[in-house]
Order: structure tokens, then C-alpha cells, then sequence
């Protein structure tokens, strides 16, 4: 059989570890995504006269449902009042706005440059239809960054917003100070070791300053004139400055708890004083819109072709039922305990996301904060994306990296491989050592052996449901696993009771899951790295076109004398137009 094969094939590449190393990995290949969470998108600047441009998505383009992905990225406004609204932002002190042109698009916003006679430019940050919650994402992204510049994280200044569609724009914004410095992502390969090093040290000195605030509740930040005080928790557990007065911890932000028809449920949304309460609501969102929504479903090919047949939701809210059970033991008991300190870090610190002072490689400017949310610092503990190990295992050695000793007798290609190699292993190793020199409470969270499993299994509760059972199974079965080492236990029964004939027949069944997730993701790479949505780079549209044909063919004709095989394949192929499931 066709899945046979691909276990053979991916069999090596199969790794369930509660190492912080592996949680991108592991969270690719055992997830179950909400697709319009992370496409990826050139961040090109776009020299465009044309309104109608400014309007719609232009920097790549879609594999399947490319219509409903353009329609949820066009977004309308007056362009006009817009460059009236950053006149004013800015005190009128710079004149008349003489050019709007689109400067990137990413997974949920359109970002402009408004230029001015003087050479000044204004930064406007617009969102899509899809980035929920409207009005508490872009309210709590314009208090977060005005609060995180008062406490000396290098961040965009905001001039001013709208949390709101009612205004000259006809549309949210933000209006904020062009990043300071060069971009990551676009100065990486020239960077030399020192500029590395500072960069890490800058940047480990920053987030230091976020683990020390101490915030009173779960949620995310708001200035309190933007929310109801009903909704209000106090920013701090004591007295503070009072230039910070203003804000407050509010509902969360985390665009799951408004995805879809969820913004439309009655759900907990926080602030939560309580982390139990926290934990509980996650699965408790998915709960009530599973039992809403939620129809029996069959996975996609290749994990259809496992012979698991449809797959109901009342199992999926047995699976959501076994983590609240739980949730009271995931975290320390005690409200005080270090790992229960509501956190704030950045939610996805990717290189495009950092700005660098070129000339020496420090930190300049930290980008895209919408959907920050403030948490238990134990779930909010871990490598940002930027710093992620490049190797599988995690060292429990610190070694400086160094460069192969074969490296001048390497072709070209591999030596470019090996310094990339080793360039990003320097980044993590300096990464490890800053924190264990000047962040102890992240350093002591990013020690804890079961890290990644606890973090792995509040990510999986908080996932919709779309005929996968699997990943959270797996996430329930080996917290119930390791339930002796998890804080303050003792004398306390496990809750979730497995008998070890469930467990052998789970295991086998979970690692056959995997590896169909593994080709998964290989198939999306080899049709030019697509990504889960099927977005492609503009210029290799048609060549991914091409590829994904033929690899659809390629795979059929495996299936081919094989009856279960052609019908799981016929069934569910991934890469196709589908309904929207939210």
C-alpha cells in the first residue's frame, strides 16, 4: 500500500521529544492548522499608483481557494482620509502626504508608507477581513506597543489609531513610526559573529525587561478608554507609575477565541485572575463550538488511508473533557510560583519581524505585536521562532559552535550550507547563554523537563476540530504518562486512566499518523514550498502549478491497484478547492 511506503520513507524522521528544539517541528507534523493563521507572504516594497492595487493582495499567489483567500485580503478604504488622518498624526508638521504606496502584506495586514515632501514617512498598518478580533486586535496592538515603549523595548511609536470601521477611512488602522534600522531577514547572510552575538545580547536584554513586569491577569493589553471597565483587570499586583494608569488587562486577543462563528459564541474570554480558569476556557471555546458545528468528518488523504473512517466530533469533546480534568494540575498550584507569573513576549518573532542598527547589529525595532497576549509564563516560555535550534537534539552541553574542519575541501554549495549551519547554530547557542546570564526566571522555565509537553497539549486543546482526534489523544496520553513529574501531584490519582493495550494500540496508530504528516509537508516543499494555505511566491506560480500536477498524477498512479488506496486519494486529496470550515 501507498502508506507503507510513505512509512518507510519518513521513518527516520520521526521524533517525539519534550526537547524546546523540536517544538516547530513537532508542532507542524502532529497539529491540526487553521489554515488562514500563517500564510506567508513577500514583504516587497510595492511602488503602486493605482487605488484599486493598494486594495487587493499582490504578493502571491494560491494553489486552491484562491478566490476566498484574495476576497478575505481585499480590503477598501479612503485613501484620502487616510493620508488626512497621518497629516494629523503627525501634528500637520510635515506638510501634505505626496505618495500612499503598499509596502508588504503579511498573514492578517496590508502595510503602507505615506511619504511626505521633507523626506518624513508614516507607516500605516490596515487589517484584513480576516484579522479577528475586530476592534480588539488592533486596540490591544496600539496599547501594547505604546506601553512596551514606556517600559524601553524598542518598538514603532503609534501615532495615532482606529479600533473602529466608523471613521473618514472606512476602515481599522494604525498610523506608527517607520522601523528604525535594516531588516533582519534582509541583513542576515552579511552579519558577521560579533554583530551576531550583539544582536542576541540586545535582544535577550529586552525580553529580560518583559519577564520582570508584573502583570496581574491573563488576557491582553489595552488602554482603558478602549474597553468596558466591566472587562477591566488592573495592568499591575500593586501600585505603580502613573503614567501607566492608563492601560488595564483585558479580553485576550489570541485570534482563536474570535475565529470564525466563535466570535459570535458567549465564551470566557478573560481577563482571567486564575490560570486554572485560563486552561479550562481554551477547551471550554472549543466545547461549546464543537457541539455547534462540529459533524463527523474523514482526515485527509494520506491519514484517510489508516482505516480509521469517519470520525465523530462526540469523541473529539471526550478528548477536550480529558484535558480540562487536567488543567488543575498542568501548572504549580500556588498563584505566586514563578511559572504561573502572567507573561508578555512577542507573538511570532520571525527574522522579518527584527530590525537591526547596521552598523552593529543590535536591535533596533520589534514589529507585529498584534494578537500579543499576556500568559503563565511557563506556556509563554521558549526558543522565539529567530533563535529556534537548527539541529534536531538539544545539547546538554554549551559549546560554541564552530565551523567543519573539512569545510575548504567542501563543494561551494555545501560550504554555503555549513556556514548557514553553523551562523545559526552561533545565534541559538548565544541565545541559551544571554538568557542564562541575564533572564533566570526564562531560563528556569525553559529547564523544566515537561516544557514542551505541557505547552504541547494546551496548544492541541485549543484546536478545532477537523476529523483529527490523533494529536490531541497523543497530547492527553503522555501528560496522563508523566503525570507523577507534573508540580504538586503527590497522593492525587491521575484523572485520565489508559490501560496499556489502549496505549500499544495508540502508539502504533499515532506514529502511522505522523509519518503521513511528514509527506505531507515534504509534498508542500516539493511544490516550491507552498505553504498549508497553497500560497506560492508570485514568479513561480505557474512552475508550482506544474509541479503540483504532476505530483498529483505521480501519487495516483502509486495508488493505482490498490482499491482502498484510489479512494482515499480520490476522496481526500489536501491540495483542492474546499468549503470553509470555521
Amino acid at each position: 500500500m501507498l502508506t507503507k511506503g510513505i512509512a518507510r520513507s519518513t521513518s527516520r524522521l520521526y521524533v517525539l521529544s519534550i526537547n524546546p528544539s523540536v517544538r516547530l517541528a513537532a508542532r507542524r507534523s502532529l497539529s491540526t492548522t487553521i489554515l488562514r493563521k500563517a500564510p506567508q507572504t513577500s514583504a516587497r516594497r510595492l511602488d503602486i499608483s493605482d487605488d484599486v492595487s493598494l486594495f487587493s493582495y499582490t504578493s502571491g499567489r494560491y494553489l486552491f481557494n484562491e478566490n476566498l483567500r484574495l476576497e478575505e485580503r481585499h480590503v477598501k478604504f479612503n485613501v484620502e482620509a487616510l493620508q488626512r488622518a497621518a497629516e494629523a498624526s503627525v501634528g500637520n508638521k510635515h506638510g501634505k502626504s505626496v505618495s500612499t504606496k503598499k509596502l508588504a502584506e503579511g498573514g492578517f495586514n496590508r502595510i503602507f508608507i505615506l511619504e511626505f515632501p521633507d523626506g518624513f514617512e508614516v507607516i500605516a498598518k490596515i487589517p484584513y477581513h480576516i484579522a479577528r478580533p475586530e476592534h480588539f486586535a488592533t486596540a490591544s496592538e496600539a496599547a501594547t506597543l505604546t506601553f512596551l515603549r514606556l517600559k524601553g523595548i524598542p518598538v514603532p511609536e503609534v501615532y495615532s489609531y482606529s479600533a473602529t470601521v466608523e471613521n473618514p477611512v472606512g476602515t481599522e488602522y494604525i498610523l506608527m513610526e517607520k522601523a528604525p534600522g535594516v531588516c533582519l531577514a534582509s541583513k542576515w547572510l552579511d552579519l558577521q559573529d560579533i554583530e551576531i552575538r550583539r544582536l542576541v545580547h540586545s535582544f535577550v536584554e529586552a525580553e529580560k525587561k518583559l519577564f520582570e513586569i508584573p502583570f496581574s491577569a491573563t488576557g491582553s493589553l489595552y488602554f482603558k478608554k478602549d474597553i468596558p471597565s466591566s472587562t477591566q483587570a488592573p495592568l499591575y499586583t500593586g501600585e505603580h507609575a502613573t503614567e501607566e494608569n492608563q492601560f488595564c488587562i483585558g479580553p485576550i486577543a489570541d485570534y482563536m477565541f474570535w475565529y470564525g462563528r466563535r466570535a459570535r459564541l458567549k465564551l470566557n474570554r478573560g481577563p482571567w485572575k486564575n490560570h486554572v480558569d485560563y486552561l479550562q476556557s481554551i477547551a471550554q471555546r472549543e466545547i461549546d463550538w464543537t457541539q455547534l458545528y462540529g459533524g463527523p468528518m474523514e482526515p485527509d488523504f494520506p491519514h484517510n488511508d489508516l482505516g480509521l473512517g469517519l470520525q465523530r466530533p462526540e469523541d473529539y469533546l471526550k478528548l477536550l473533557e480529558c484535558y480540562q480534568l487536567l488543567t488543575p494540575h498542568l501548572l504549580p498550584k500556588d498563584p505566586a510560583h514563578a511559572f504561573n507569573q502572567p507573561t508578555l513576549r512577542h507573538p511570532d518573532l520571525t527574522p522579518g519581524n527584527i530590525f537591526i542598527t547596521p552598523e552593529t547589529g543590535r536591535v533596533s525595532c520589534l514589529i507585529d505585536w498584534q494578537h500579543a497576549i499576556v500568559q503563565p509564563q511557563l506556556l509563554a516560555a521558549g526558543y522565539p521562532r529567530a533563535f529556534e535550534n537548527p539541529d534536531d537534539e538539544l545539547s546538554p552541553e554549551l559549546i560554541e559552535p564552530k565551523f567543519p574542519e573539512e569545510l575548504a575541501s567542501l563543494q561551494e554549495e555545501e560550504r554555503v550550507a555549513a556556514r548557514e549551519l553553523y551562523r545559526r547554530r552561533l545565534l541559538f547557542f548565544g541565545y541559551r547563554v544571554m538568557n542564562g546570564h541575564f533572564n533566570q526566571p526564562h531560563i528556569a522555565a525553559l529547564r523544566d523537563p515537561l516544557l514542551l509537553g505541557r505547552q504541547m497539549l494546551v496548544d492541541r486543546a485549543g484546536r478545532q476540530w477537523e476529523g483529527n482526534l490523533t494529536t490531541l489523544k497523543g497530547a492527553v496520553v503522555r501528560s496522563a504518562r508523566f503525570w507523577e513529574h507534573l508540580p504538586d501531584v503527590e497522593d492525587v490519582k491521575c484523572p485520565v486512566q489508559y490501560d496499556q493495550t489502549e496505549l500499544d494500540e495508540f502508539a502504533e496508530h499515532e506514529d502511522g499518523w505522523l509519518k503521513m504528516s511528514i509527506a505531507v509537508e515534504q509534498w508542500r516543499k516539493r511544490v516550491c514550498n507552498m505553504n498549508e494555505e497553497g500560497w506560492v511566491r508570485n514568479e513561480d506560480y505557474q512552475e508550482a502549478k506544474k509541479q503540483l500536477a504532476e505530483l498529483k498524477e505521480e501519487i495516483r498512479l502509486q495508488c493505482e491497484g490498490d482499491e482502498e488506496d484510489i479512494q482515499a486519494f480520490r476522496t481526500g486529496w489536501p491540495f483542492r478547492d474546499r468549503e470553509q470550515i470555521d
